[in-house]
């Protein structure tokens, strides 16, 4: 989307015997150096009196000294002075995302790691299909809340296909949309269909024994309570289960002893009661550990 731009205009009011030859306006930003000197517009064609003068567009903001110099036939200049501001003439644009990658899982799972600015935003739009021009579109979101990673939903793709992926940005603030991104490409695998097939790693889970998550470091990852789950809606929901590695197994205790260390954690005892999902957010969820479902965010416990 272009940048707009906005122009100083003015009407000019005179009286003259004698027919003007030529209209100047002179103009320079008081900021500047004084001897720095001013900007030369020549007014065309003549202007009669009453009519409005619109000056070239001025992209630097500031406060600007005006002269008008009038000359008649005779060579006598009239010159008359005023003073005139400069705001912002560019408002922010809807600026394009940007891909920064593509990757395939194990497991066939097609996942995007993008970038698109907060400011203006409205939603983003993504797209994918099996031709560059997106003629035959096999997927696309559009209507929900930014995450840098996201999982394709995978029930239209194609396996061993070359994809071709694209992302716009839709902004609030009748800023309109932006232009697509940059196309990437990647090619598709089988994708082994699961009860749960997304999956969220790394997710920071702690069993439901423990009376603080944040005292047991559930805002860092890389500690003894990341884990790997998977989900069957693409992003962290509300109802959302969460699943083994597998897919198939819910996440609830008697499920969970691959997720126990010796005797320093008791998940597959008590099970998981919250989860944070770093790739997406520093939001702690609250889990049922009974039933391994997200109830949603934390009121208690923030990161």
């Amino acid at each position: 989307m272009a940048a707009e731009t906005c122009n100083i205009s003015f009407k000019i009011d005179y009286t003259s015997s004698k027919p003007i030859k030529s209209a100047i306006a002179y103009y320079k930003n008081k900021n500047e150096n004084p001897s720095d000197p001013y900007s030369e517009y020549n007014i065309s064609p003549i202007p009669s009196s009453s009519d409005t003068v619109k000056l070239p567009f001025i992209p630097d903001q500031g406060e600007y000294e005006l002269i008008i110099e009038l000359m008649d036939e005779d060579g006598v200049a009239v010159k008359e002075k005023s003073l005139f501001k400069i705001g912002n003439c560019y408002p922010v644009s809807c600026e394009t995302p940007i891909i920064d990658k593509l990757e395939v899982l194990s497991d066939g799972q097609i996942r995007m790691v993008y970038t698109v600015t907060a400011t203006n935003l409205s939603t983003p739009e993504y797209q994918i299909a099996t031709d560059n021009g997106f003629n035959n579109i096999v997927g696309s979101r559009v209507g929900f809340n930014y995450t840098q990673t996201e999982n394709f939903d995978m029930t239209n793709i194609p396996n061993n296909t070359v994809l071709y992926v694209r992302v716009r940005k839709h902004c609030s603030n009748q800023q309109g949309t932006s232009n697509w991104s940059v196309i990437a490409q990647i090619t598709s695998k089988t994708w082994s269909v699961k009860t749960a097939p997304y999956t969220m790693n790394p997710a920071v889970c702690v069993s439901s024994d423990k009376e603080s998550p944040l005292e047991e470091g559930i805002c860092y990852t890389g500690n003894k309570w990341t884990k790997q789950v998977n989900l069957i809606t693409s992003t962290p929901q509300i109802g959302s289960q969460l699943y083994l590695s597998d897919g198939i197994t819910l996440a609830t205790p008697g499920n969970l002893s691959s997720f126990d260390i010796g005797n320093l954690t008791n998940f597959n005892r008590y099970g998981i009661r919250w989860v944070r999902f770093s790739s997406y957010s520093n939001n702690i969820y609250d889990v049922d550990p009974s039933t391994a479902t997200i109830q949603g965010f934390s009121q208690f416990f923030k990161c």
